[in-house]
């Protein structure tokens, strides 16, 4: 699966193509937001298993186009959706990474799956989710009835790296006592493309490159940075953590990146030793986004987690 030297033409000739034979479809979540998903369906299968992408935070369904294609060709039918406010869904606030209420979040999610599940029979359910994503997804899987019989969580949204956290605390909850909760939190802005060099995101020039062009294109599915409130209501929701991860009894692979900026890994290998049943691989050479990294790194992550999810708990 060596992609890197020729991806744009990847990109071009195969998965934007295969990618466009499913159209999007809307369905209206909590206070009427529109919400964007996309059904990856096999044309036939005789026993049909369904692979659900959760993406992370300013993330949309183009950009995990290339994981969708890769698990559409182990077999599985594959869900994406971009949550409220991002992506090809509804924005809350033009531009700006904001929130209603986080428990709207799995509210959505729990919506576009029951409603996808409906129309097939499926024998199996995996789930894989990213950073904010992961930290939905552990709300879901802890909350909600479902099917889902594994889940991975990549780079989980466990805690932010804060320089003095009891004095930024104190500074976001106080910013939405004062009404500013829908201003960008300091430091942030609107959208800019990543730096190919200089990011946290990953290693991987080439595929950064391309959603960079991506963006460039649809400027609709761009996203400035979080509003107070956005990081206010997540900071609540990884709180109440340690109450909600020890109800999750499926087998879950946790993927650590060494190499991470964005997330607190030391908070996440508290929280890790929370689940029931959970194991965690530290991913080398790899920044935030590890299935979104170079082609060594991409393929050893794809090659643990097909392993995680093959092998008989």
């Amino acid at each position: 699966m060596i992609r890197e030297p020729y991806f744009h033409q990847f990109a071009l000739a195969e998965l934007l193509p295969f990618f466009e034979q499913f159209p999007t479809q809307y369905l209206s979540g909590k206070r009427n937001i529109k919400l964007a998903y996309r059904h990856l369906i096999q044309p036939e299968s005789a026993v049909r298993k369904l692979m659900i992408l959760v993406n992370g935070r300013a993330e949309n369904m183009l950009k995990w186009s290339e994981l969708a294609y890769d698990f559409y060709h182990q077999g599985y039918d594959v869900l994406l959706f971009d949550h409220r406010g991002q992506g090809y869904s509804q924005r809350i606030i033009p531009q700006k990474g904001h929130l209603d209420e986080f428990r709207f979040y799995v509210d959505d999610m729990t919506k576009i799956i029951e409603k996808v599940t409906g129309l097939f029979s499926y024998s199996t359910q995996h789930l894989l989710a990213h950073s904010m994503g992961a930290l939905i997804a552990t709300y879901y899987l802890a909350n909600c009835d479902h099917h889902i019989n594994k889940a991975v969580l990549s780079s989980p949204f466990y805690g932010i790296l804060l320089k003095h956290p009891i004095r930024d605390e104190l500074i976001i909850a106080l910013m939405n006592i004062l009404g500013q909760g829908e201003r960008y939190v300091f430091g942030k802005g609107p959208y800019q493309q990543a730096h190919l060099e200089y990011n946290e995101l990953t290693f991987c020039k080439t595929r950064m490159k391309w959603m960079n062009r991506v963006n460039r294109k649809n400027p609709a599915i761009n996203l400035g940075g979080p509003t107070f409130r956005w990081v206010h209501l997540c900071l609540n929701a990884i709180k109440r953590l340690p109450k909600v991860i020890p109800k999750i009894e499926i087998p879950i692979l946790i993927l650590q990146a060494e190499k991470e900026k964005i997330v607190d890994n030391k908070n996440l290998e508290k929280l890790t030793a929370l689940f029931p049943n959970a194991q965690c691989k530290v991913v080398l050479n790899a920044k935030h986004e590890v299935l979104f990294e170079k082609d060594n790194v991409r393929r050893n992550v794809l090659k643990s987690v097909n392993h995680f999810l093959n092998v008989q708990s």
